[in-house]
């Protein structure tokens, strides 16, 4: 009569011990997992904090003005170019598809007739 009670209780002491094992090395993988994460974590984040910086120094004015100095060929614009909205020429709007190519050769037209007049005042 005690016999099938002590088998009973040695089995189930194998299985409670055998899942006690398993559930060990499951929270112990798990574990190393999280430690692995946060050491990526930690590494994005001084990733990100190394760009933050070398933005705010790319985007830092005096840089950016010095660079265009050296790469490009900028003038300030000449007062006689400034003009007003009025004196814009305006594209008439029509309904047929084939009216934007005439409009822009009669545009084209106008703005090399325009530009190959002599400015006011001066002879030829």
């Amino acid at each position: 009569m005690m016999k099938p009670l002590y088998i009973g209780a040695f089995v189930v002491t194998v299985m409670l011990t055998y899942g006690l094992y398993t559930m060990k090395h499951e929270v112990q993988r798990l574990e190393s997992k999280l430690q692995s994460l946060h050491k990526q974590l930690a590494s994005e984040r001084e990733a990100a904090r190394i760009l933050r910086a070398e933005w705010s120094f790319l985007n830092n004015p005096e840089r950016i003005e010095k660079l265009t100095a050296r790469h490009l060929d900028l003038t300030p614009v000449p007062v006689h170019r400034i003009s007003t909205m009025a004196r814009l020429p305006f594209k008439e709007v029509s309904d047929r598809a084939d009216i934007p190519d005439r409009a822009a050769q009669t545009s084209s037209a106008k703005l090399s007739a325009r530009l190959t007049r002599a400015p006011k005042g001066a002879s030829r």
